[in-house]
């Protein structure tokens, strides 16, 4: 063996030195004679780039380092494409996103496929996400209604458990979306989404009656206005929790409409008052919440929303959230969310007080529109749980 190496040199010295390489082609000037190469895979965060990977989540960036990757057309991870931008390719790197979806075969290979047809193969790895619950649709949702959960990574077979320990059955199952019957016996609370891929408990709450400062379901006394727009039922809305807010009219230009009025002197201020003082030191991590249910689609509209502690006759004028739907739920119940934060600084960041605070929801603008709609369960809510 050690002969045959020798005089493999042997010949290829005397061929150099002996003219007979005389020059070299084109290819031989390119680094590994121009065909493509994938030295390794990393991260694209600056701050870690000598971070070498074998394998990502999903969704996750990434930058493939190597040789003549300029002609790459399509990368593929086991069976599913990669997004490709062009501005992303250069000759010496690709960067793209690990596909979000769940392979069906898995081969742990990446495959680079070229302008010319050659194709490249790389040992890399997926690592599947567990689940990611984002939100409800709805958050109060009857015993044995659906419920609606958005997130993503729901791979089957998935598990749906709400407090109470009881197991919802699952309706209807895509990779961002699951709808869920809610059984007998679920309580207010997270809910836990499990695949076979991890489990995950929700930060927002099911039914959520934490910090309710509206819920419409006590006593009137002292209200300014609203009191005959809270209803127990309705013909064409059915309740969500109890007694809600109605609102069918129609408003012309600069109408001025008030829906909802009780200042701090009014039983409002029962209600308001449960605002936890760590919303007001802490705001960024609050959310104001509430169910609403349209029946027309709701637009156009500036529903003015006032809330503190001062004169509320002079304070709403220039001190008041305004909210600009573009909602329109078909006669379903939806949960809103506002940042807590926005809310509290648009009403002048008022200060925090066991007492309770005035309200007034109204609506005034420059728009003719009609507001055909239900309200419900006003909160203020921690946005992950403890």
């Amino acid at each position: 063996m050690k002969s045959q190496i020798k005089l493999w040199l042997f010949l290829f010295v005397a061929l150099v030195t002996g003219g007979g390489l005389t020059s070299c082609s084109e290819d031989d000037e390119l680094v590994n004679n121009g065909k493509p190469m994938v030295s390794y895979v990393r991260v694209t965060r600056p701050e870690a780039s000598d971070s070498l990977i074998v394998k990502a989540g999903q969704s996750q960036m990434i930058a493939i380092m190597g040789q003549n990757l300029g002609q790459a057309r399509e990368v593929w991870i086991n069976d599913q494409q990669a997004v490709l931008v062009p501005t992303f390719i250069t000759n010496t790197s690709i960067i793209t996103r690990v596909p979000a979806l769940l392979p069906t075969e898995i081969n742990n290979k990446m495959r680079i496929v070229f302008a010319n047809g050659e194709v490249l193969e790389h040992p890399f790895m997926v690592d599947v996400s567990e689940p990611v619950v984002s939100y409800l649709l709805s958050e109060y949702v009857p015993t044995g209604s659906v419920a609606t959960i958005r997130g993503n990574y729901f791979y089957a077979p998935v598990k749906v458990t709400f407090t109470g320990g009881v197991e919802g059955v699952i309706e209807n199952l895509e990779d961002d979306m699951i709808q869920v019957k809610v059984p007998e016996g679920a309580q207010p609370g997270p809910i836990t989404v499990a695949t076979n891929f991890g489990t995950t408990e929700s930060e927002f709450w099911f039914r959520d009656n934490r910090n309710i400062i509206l819920g419409f379901d006590n006593t009137t006394n002292g209200l300014w206005t609203g009191a005959g727009n809270i209803k127990e039922s309705d013909p064409d809305i059915t309740p969500v929790d109890n007694k809600f807010l109605r609102m069918n009219q129609k408003l012309g230009e600069w109408s001025w409409y008030e829906l909802y009025v009780g200042p701090t002197t009014s039983d409002v201020a029962l209600e308001t008052r449960n605002i936890p003082a760590e919303a007001f030191t802490n705001p960024k991590n609050y959310s104001l919440k509430f169910e609403i249910n349209t029946l027309e689609l709701f637009s156009g509209a500036s529903f003015l929303m006032y809330m503190g502690p001062g004169d509320m006759g002079t304070d709403r004028n220039t001190l008041r959230y305004t909210w600009t739907p573009n909602i329109d739920t078909k006669g379903q119940w939806e949960t809103v969310t506002i940042p807590w934060e926005d809310f509290w600084k648009a009403n002048g960041s008022f200060a925090y007080t066991p007492t309770g605070y005035g309200v007034s929801l109204f609506f005034s603008g420059p728009n003719a529109f009609t507001g055909n709609f239900a309200l419900d369960n006003v909160r203020v809510v921690p946005n992950v749980n403890p």
